[in-house]
């Protein structure tokens, strides 16, 4: 059973590599005039606009940029969670977890899918709204991710992995990240009350608090790595 949640927390991340591409419409990092764009890259940089509007993405480790106010934060929350692609990305992860027969209890079929899509949207919500919102509003964090976007693989690999325990307050500084702690121990205590009654217990809350902290480094990964992926297979600007 362990296992078979380890292989979905390493795999639903790269669900999510797609709507990455909305990254490079905001051209933090190209250098490309505006005018010179084509009609074509225009439609495709508002089209991914509105399938995962999110400014979580900062091009540029050293990249400053003015910090969130605690209203920001939570309208990141409100962006990400209300947009089209959260609800069908969860619908796939659903699918994984079925296949993968996670919570087990739920059983199988359509019931046992509905449930497993219950589960991951709450999931998603409580992440979001504690890890975006709650806890860096409390400790004067920025929940954006600093990409670094050239350079050694495994220096970005390690890089982009570790951000999950090291973040940066709203002055620049950076810190343990213990609202990224906090909102996985939040999640996962809260997830408790509508997992099936077999993982409520301190053992599977551990285990899905540090699932939700490898998720999030492997999710660093992909916001890491995905333009350079666009790039080469896709072409880009």
């Amino acid at each position: 059973m362990q296992k078979a949640r380890l292989l979905r927390t390493l795999l639903v991340p790269f669900l999510f590599l797609a709507p990455l591409m909305a990254q490079n419409s905001s051209d933090q990092s190209s250098g490309t005039p505006a005018g010179a764009q084509s009609k074509s890259g225009q439609l495709e940089g508002k089209v991914l606009d509105f399938v995962v509007p999110t400014d979580l993405v900062i091009q540029g480790r050293d990249t400053k940029v003015a910090p969130l106010s605690t209203v920001q934060k939570f309208g990141q929350v409100i962006k990400n969670f209300g947009n089209p692609f959260t609800f069908l990305g969860t619908g796939a992860e659903a699918g994984i977890d079925q296949a993968f027969d996670v919570h087990q209890g739920y059983g199988q079929g359509a019931e046992g899918y509905g449930k497993r899509y219950g589960a991951d949207i709450a999931d998603t919500a409580t992440a979001q709204f504690f890890g975006y919102g709650v806890y860096p509003s409390i400790f004067h964090t920025d929940p954006r991710y600093y990409r670094v976007g050239g350079g050694n693989f495994f220096s970005r690999s390690w890089y982009a992995a570790t951000r999950v325990l090291v973040t940066r307050t709203d002055s620049g500084r950076h810190v343990f990240n213990v609202p990224e702690v906090m909102a996985s121990a939040t999640a996962s205590g809260i997830s408790r009350s509508y997992y099936p009654a077999d993982e409520r217990n301190v053992g599977d809350f551990a285990y899905d608090m540090g699932s939700r902290i490898a998720f999030d480094a492997v999710y660093n990964l992909a916001k890491e790595f995905w333009p350079d992926v666009r790039k080469h297979v896709f072409g880009g600007h």
